[in-house]
């Protein structure tokens, strides 16, 4: 799943910014000292092309979660107050027929995920539109609920 999806460190990322010219600008966000004390919203880091989500969420066992993928933006997901599971995939073919919310950039649909758990100080890359995420699912051990960021790049 190498195109689909990357994971590695924030305190890494320097060698994942040659894969989006806006890469530099949201790890950039994300290095941010304040981050966990963010309040939940959206954050501009370049207009329309690049933006964060601060969110508070519950976390759900991944098999009650839907999988997820996009056509428009690039997500950069981190968890900042805990772990989290989020379960991968790749879009399947039955997936890409479904109705897609152009609006919201989305689809939703059920499907078979790997789960990937991050910590604190991980990150994932979904690109699409064959990066397919279930996120937000509860880890072993881990909380029922974290703040964690959420990165928009236009592809």
């Amino acid at each position: 799943m190498g195109k689909l999806h990357r994971t590695g460190k924030i305190s890494e990322s320097d060698k994942y910014c040659a894969l989006h010219p806006l890469f530099g600008k949201a790890f950039e966000f994300l290095k941010r000292p304040d981050i966990t004390e963010l309040p939940s919203g959206r954050y501009e880091i370049d207009g329309e092309k690049c933006w964060a989500s601060v969110q508070e969420v519950e976390l759900k066992p991944l098999s009650e979660r839907k999988l997820e993928t996009h056509r428009k933006y690039i997500d950069i997901q981190a968890p900042l107050t805990g772990a989290e599971c989020i379960g991968i995939a790749e879009m399947s073919a039955e997936a890409q027929a479904l109705p897609f919310d152009v609006e919201k950039d989305f689809v939703l649909y059920d499907g078979e995920a790997e789960p990937i758990v991050l910590e604190p100080g991980d990150f994932a890359i979904f690109f699409p539109p064959l990066g397919a995420h279930a996120p937000c699912c509860v880890a072993p051990n881990g909380p029922d609920k974290i703040k964690k960021v959420v990165v928009k790049i236009l592809a």
